[in-house]
């Protein structure tokens, strides 16, 4: 399986730059990253870094002679058009991309277990003085799953 993205024009590869970025193109920039961790292969390319792909790619050429580049993003899935006009979300991307569940990613910091990496000492995890881990309350982190 194949997830092409095609972008309208964009002032870097994912959008995610600049003084403000847009949250959609942040949310789906992790979004993306999270599929590829999972094993599907993902292309992305917009209009203004990468118009030679636009051109080569006959879906997406004649998407943007019919619609115009205000109907982007275009999503393909092994050269069917799935999306358009919009970001799909975590839960949708799953779907489209076949996995069974797109459940958040939900990570637990152990507190008696000795710790070997960031904080560089053998002290338990959450309570190094100093460093990455200093503090001495479990840290939850969870991504958040959109609709």
């Amino acid at each position: 399986m194949s997830i092409q993205v095609f972008e309208g024009p964009l002032c870097c590869n994912t959008g995610v730059c600049g003084t403000d970025p847009d949250q959609a193109l942040i949310d789906f920039t992790a979004d993306l990253a999270w599929l590829s961790s999972q094993g599907v292969a993902v292309r992305r390319a917009n209009l203004a870094q990468d118009p030679a792909v636009f051109a080569e790619n006959p879906i997406a050429r004649a998407f943007v002679q019919k619609v115009g580049a205000q109907g982007l993003p275009l999503i393909v899935v092994d050269d069917v058009t799935v999306v358009t006009g919009r970001y799909p979300g975590r839960d949708e991307l799953a779907r489209i991309a076949g996995l069974e569940t797109a459940a958040a990613a939900s990570v637990t910091a152990p507190t008696g277990e000795t710790d070997s990496g960031c904080c560089g000492s053998d002290e338990p995890a959450g309570q190094a003085e100093s460093g990455c881990c200093g503090g001495a309350q479990p840290v939850t982190i969870t991504t958040r799953v959109q609709d």
